[in-house]
């Protein structure tokens, strides 16, 4: 396989012909100012990775079994569905772990039972809870059937007055920081990444379409439809 290929994540040609199932996951785009003061916090994936080498993105992962189980220090979110709510734990701690940064608001009560996760501690640590009914859900991606590694992936949107902690960066999350969209946008990025990005500042500045969008490819060619996840948990 070239090198173009490999970076676009296109499996072997001995492979094109059995799609991978797309793995869950979750980003967060965490947004602070407005128009030129407007920044983003994000980083870029190292070169030495695999999937989007080089790339910038918003901080998030996949899905681990732990992220299907409430947490001892978290906020109800009524507007979450289980699976969401999953995918949002999943974002918050990613965020976490790759940058460094708490998505929190105080708790006003003790921990529901004794915190066990790392994320969990680091919230019970600092007397805060993780601040879910504050995320607003932009839309859902899922990354073509040709490629090698696929995410079925949601994105979240919040302020950046929620975040606790100073952003880092670390061998797998570089140039981690407050990026200034409003002055020059991030490169690379990638198109699912700017379709997101644009939803989130519509939907921050109360001009965005009610319905959240699914992000997809159908043949050789990306598609946007009504995202039915969204329209369930509404």
């Amino acid at each position: 396989m070239n090198d173009t290929a490999e970076a676009e994540g296109l499996p072997p040609p001995a492979r094109r012909h059995r799609p991978v199932r797309p793995r869950d996951a979750a980003s967060l785009i965490v947004l602070r100012g407005e128009g030129r003061d407007l920044e983003l916090l994000a980083g870029r994936r190292p070169l030495h990775l695999r999937f989007m080498p080089g790339v910038y993105v918003f901080p998030g992962g996949a899905i681990d079994a732990a992220d299907r189980r409430p947490w001892a220090v978290e906020t109800e979110a009524p507007n979450l569905t289980p699976r969401l709510f999953a995918c949002a734990r999943a974002a918050l701690r990613e965020t976490w772990e790759e940058t460094g940064v708490l998505i929190a608001a105080p708790r006003t009560g003790p921990a529901s039972v004794p915190p066990h996760l790392p994320i969990e501690k680091a919230y019970a640590e600092r007397g805060l809870a993780a601040a879910f009914d504050r995320l607003a859900y932009v839309g859902r991606a899922i990354t073509p059937s040709r490629v090698f590694r696929r995410f079925n992936t949601r994105f979240f949107l919040c302020d950046a007055s929620l975040v606790v902690g100073e952003p880092r960066s670390n061998d797998e999350f570089e140039d981690v920081a407050w990026h200034p969209i409003g002055r020059r946008p991030l490169d690379p990025f990638r198109d699912v990444s700017q379709f997101m990005l644009a939803r989130a500042i519509a939907m921050r500045e109360g001009r965005a379409d009610p319905d959240a969008p699914l992000f997809c490819t159908v043949g050789q060619s990306r598609c946007i439809r009504v995202c039915r996840e969204a329209l369930l948990s509404a």
